[in-house]
């Protein structure tokens, strides 16, 4: 169970990033928010448990998760949202921060009775005055890991999973390996921490989204039914356990 079991939510932000998303989209990325925050931040990447956790098929699952895509983050095997885990991590650290200032109080004040006069003068009228008090033990709020970024490889290509995606949004074969090259080519080129990303298949989707090319090719009409099997082939090889060189 979850550290912090309030978890809060930011509905204008929500609504304004989600309203392309189908009634049943929504209800499962509540779940699997909810299921994060119990599960502190994070769950596992596992298809079969977060269905079952949502309540969906397998297959039902992996097509809402594709759309689901570009709101979470994919890390080291397990799945979270930016801002829920920003949250989630403010949140412990406000109750640690709570936890030590609370262990620091509750100490009573010593009586001191100044109108007794004093038989001799070195001597206190509290015997308590002479011993100091132990210093309160400070126990430090434990910092939460920082997750850091890196430079996309030298020897980048295009996996078969993004290109897969970027298919099913409606790109054409032709033009997601022309976006490839130009990603690639793009953040190589470019310097400093700007060059630096927690998430490149989440900068590559947004990379498509924004992208200015048109999907219509070939004078108005999408890629003919022959490119689209041979891309699914190569998808398939990849699934296979292939190397993704066939999307560079």
């Amino acid at each position: 169970m979850s550290k912090a079991p309030s978890m809060p939510m930011f509905w204008d932000a929500y609504l304004a990033d989600t309203t392309h998303l189908t009634t049943e989209e929504h209800g499962a990325y509540m779940l699997l928010l909810g299921a994060m925050w119990r599960r502190n931040g994070w769950v596992p990447d596992d298809d079969r448990d977060n269905a079952r956790i949502l309540g969906l098929t397998l297959g039902k699952w992996r097509k809402i998760k594709a759309r689901l895509a570009g709101f979470l983050t994919f890390q080291n095997g397990e799945i979270t949202q930016k801002k829920l885990l920003e949250t989630w991590e403010n949140t412990q650290e406000k109750i640690e921060k709570n936890r030590v200032n609370g262990s620091k109080g509750g100490r009573p004040k010593s009586f001191k009775n100044n109108s007794l006069p004093k038989a001799n003068g070195s001597v206190s009228d509290n015997p308590n005055e002479t011993i100091p008090e132990p210093e309160p033990v400070k126990r430090e709020a434990k910092a939460s890991p920082k997750r850091r970024g890196s430079r996309l490889p030298e020897d980048w290509v295009l996996p078969a999973e993004w290109g897969q995606w970027a298919l099913g949004e409606g790109w054409p074969e032709q033009i997601i390996r022309a976006e490839a090259d130009k990603f690639r080519d793009y953040w190589h080129s470019v310097a400093g921490q700007k060059g630096v990303k927690l998430d490149w298949l989440a900068t590559w989707r947004n990379w498509m989204r924004n992208s200015n090319t048109p999907k219509m090719i070939n004078g108005g009409r999408n890629e003919s039914p022959k490119q689209g099997n041979r891309l699914q082939r190569v998808i398939t090889a990849a699934a296979e356990g292939t190397s993704g060189q066939d999307w560079g």
